[in-house]
């Protein structure tokens, strides 16, 4: 019954097994995280390849059949708006396929922009504690440790 809600709704809104991954591309990002020599720089460069690559626009947000666009192999072909959940993804294809980080050490954040729009960053496990990642609102400041929440950013330890 769980997968079947899971694949109803909007996909990656829930936490999904990150399959095998195919395209070069995506290849070649993935080895670029693994070649870091930290914890902390893969996370940061993971997510620079994701804000270079992608952009959150909060208006575009309303075509939301763009949401249910396919797996890592496919979301990797595209550049420009992509929605929060399928950026958090690959933002985890990348952190857990370089071996830097475990599923364990990601889990799903949620929170409402404007407080009433639906919106998901990732909290990642570091040596040293927890830190939000939002690359979908980098562009309106939300930096390594920030996420988007009502009409601003917080980070972690003010979370609600």
């Amino acid at each position: 019954m769980k997968k079947w809600l899971e694949q109803s709704l909007v996909p990656h809104i829930f936490k999904q097994s990150i399959l095998s991954i195919v395209n070069s591309k995506l290849l070649q990002a993935i080895d670029s995280v693994r070649r870091v020599s930290s914890k902390e720089r893969a996370l940061r460069r993971a997510f620079r390849l994701i804000t270079d690559r992608y952009t959150g626009y909060r208006f575009h947000t309303l075509p939301f059949w763009k949401a249910y666009e396919g797996g890592p192999n496919i979301l990797w072909k595209q550049t420009g708006f992509m929605h929060c959940t399928q950026q958090n993804f690959l933002l985890r294809v990348l952190l857990v396929k370089s071996g830097w980080f475990s599923e364990k050490d990601i889990s799903l954040g949620y929170s409402l922009i404007w407080y009433f729009s639906p919106h998901q960053y990732l909290i990642i496990k570091m040596n040293d504690g927890y830190l939000a990642v939002d690359p979908w609102n980098y562009r309106f400041g939300a930096n390594v440790g920030k996420f988007a929440f009502g009409f601003g950013m917080r980070n972690l330890d003010k979370r609600g």
